[in-house]
């Protein structure tokens, strides 16, 4: 996983698709961009992404 900037969460609640995954065993809530999944801490101050085999049970939210 690697902790994004700011200007990136921006973009990626703009343009990812919203969906919940499984990382690290845990049940996460956060955004599709391509084929990583980006979620963030329950404060929104730190924004993580998890590439390709890291998350799984990929759930997305229709609008």
């Amino acid at each position: 996983m690697d902790v994004l900037a700011d200007d990136f969460a921006r973009t990626v609640k703009k343009q990812g698709r919203q969906a919940s995954a499984t990382v690290s065993g845990r049940r996460r809530a956060g955004f599709l961009v391509g084929n990583k999944f980006v979620f963030s801490d329950p404060s929104e101050a730190i924004w993580m992404e998890a590439g390709p085999g890291e998350f799984r049970e990929l759930r997305i939210w229709r609008k």
